[in-house]
């Protein structure tokens, strides 16, 4: 199962793009356990392999909504990825994009 881009919000900030799992990718993908975090560095492609999760109802790699060089990751989510099922913005951001 690959995840489209609509399982993403992307918000723009001072620091670049702030990407994080939307309402649609909380809702199939389920609670997450689980989140292969990107490193900062990492040159992103849209469509392009992002981030593999384990998540309640899958086990999946997610494609890339945005293009750019990561600036910023979430570190609490290795150690949280529970943080991802939230509705908050200020917890299930995954990364910033530049």
């Amino acid at each position: 199962m690959t995840a489209q881009n609509n399982y993403f919000w992307t918000a723009a900030t001072a620091e670049g793009t702030k990407v994080g799992l939307n309402d649609q990718g909380r809702d199939d993908l389920g609670e997450v356990s689980f989140i292969d975090l990107p490193a900062v560095g990492t040159v992103l492609k849209t469509n392009g392999k992002f981030l593999s999760v384990e998540a309640e109802k899958a086990v999946t790699d997610l494609d890339s909504p945005v293009s750019g060089t990561i600036v910023a990751v979430n570190e609490k989510l290795a150690d949280q990825p529970e943080d991802l099922s939230s509705n908050d913005q200020g917890k299930n951001w995954i990364v910033v994009v530049k």
